[in-house]
């Protein structure tokens, strides 16, 4: 019988594969009993219940500034060497010896929902963790604000106000709508539509910020918004967003966009990459609805959804300064509005330090003076 040089390869190094698929199982176990990933029962640390938290409850509420009192106790049997206390990811303290008590100063804490970490050690033992929420809110009552009508000025009461600023002298206006939404230029005195670029019938526009030569606009469900270059109208680019799309405004270097809750985000222009955010809270809750923007000298403004209030804001912490209550400046315009034609868009003219203050659909645009 006849052996091909291949079969007889093969046959011969079969035993060959198997020692050597047995040698290498065995080093693989070796490794695992002596190697660096050994794995010693006989040392392996053993979970254990050492503490409870006694104070802060959880969710209880704080004020910024306001000294966050912790007391930690031990459960009985075996007492912590250390124990290791975090506010907001951050140790702040450790204490080596009973009480477990310690304040946390919290003037510079962020506003929301904080965590409060506590983890206690004993030995070889496995630490043993506990996590407790605290809610802290704005140490400011917010003042009242008053404004007076300076001058009205004709608007287009079929533009369903999204956004609105004043750059080089005329209104640039955000429309919204599935099939309404547009990007206009508009004379300021004569409320005419200069140059319009209308979106998509799938969009729905939102807000609307100038920066360095170009318009951002957002649109509100689709996560997309569009950069076009500001005189031409023409689009250059478009962006992304994980969020609702609401309102947008800049400081002259990052934008800020809202979208609906109390978060303002803020971003860097060229790839709207969130570099930050940031909660809105007054000294008594959180203040959602958040929507259109204006930054302004250093302070954050913005329209509260389906109210007449425009909130002032601390763009560092988010504390609400102010509330402007513009109920009544809509009484004597020449047509009826439903539900959804709110106050909405607010317009810095930083030129003439002048601002103005319009709603979706409404016949009127109203320089203000808020003091």
């Amino acid at each position: 019988m006849r052996i091909s040089y291949f079969r007889l390869f093969f046959l011969i190094m079969i035993p060959f594969g198997i020692l050597s698929g047995f040698s290498c199982k065995g080093n693989s176990s070796d490794k695992d009993l002596t190697g660096d990933n050994i794995i010693n029962t006989a040392e392996k640390k053993v979970a254990v219940k050492l503490i409870r938290i006694d104070r802060p409850s959880e969710n209880q509420r704080f004020s910024s500034g306001e000294e966050l009192y912790v007391s930690v106790s031990a459960l009985g049997g075996e007492v912590p060497d250390s124990v290791r206390i975090y506010y907001d990811g951050t140790l702040v303290e450790t204490l080596y010896q009973e009480p477990w008590n310690f304040g946390v100063k919290t003037n510079d804490s962020r506003l929301g929902k904080i965590p409060l970490k506590v983890i206690a050690f004993s030995g070889n033992k496995r630490p043993h963790t506990l996590t407790r929420f605290i809610l802290m809110f704005s140490d400011i009552i917010p003042e009242a604000g008053s404004y007076r009508v300076v001058n009205t000025y004709p608007h287009d009461d079929q533009a369903y106000t999204q956004g609105l600023l004043v750059y080089n002298g005329y209104f640039y206006e955000s429309t919204g709508k599935e099939g309404r939404s547009t990007l206009r230029k508009v004379d300021i005195e004569t409320g005419e539509v200069l140059m319009q670029h209308k979106l998509e019938n799938k969009f729905f526009g939102e807000g609307l910020a100038y920066l360095n030569g170009r318009f951002y606009q957002l649109t509100w469900l689709k996560n997309t918004g569009f950069v076009y270059d500001a005189d031409s109208f023409t689009q250059i680019n478009t962006i992304h967003y994980d969020t609702q799309g609401w309102g947008l405004t800049t400081d002259k270097e990052n934008l800020f966009m809202s979208d609906g809750t109390n978060t303002i985000y803020v971003l860097e222009p060229e790839y709207f990459t969130v570099i930050s955010s940031f909660e809105v809270y007054d000294n008594q809750k959180a203040v959602f609805q958040l929507n259109e923007l204006e930054y302004i000298d250093g302070v954050l403004w913005a329209n509260i959804f389906t109210s007449n209030l425009i909130a002032k804001i601390d763009p560092v912490t988010g504390k609400v300064l102010a509330y402007y209550d513009l109920t009544g400046i809509i009484d004597n315009l020449d047509k009826n509005l439903d539900s959804e034609e709110v106050l909405n868009g607010i317009a810095w003219d930083s030129e003439n330090e002048r601002m103005y203050i319009t709603g979706k659909n409404w016949p009127r645009i109203f320089e203000v003076e808020l003091y």
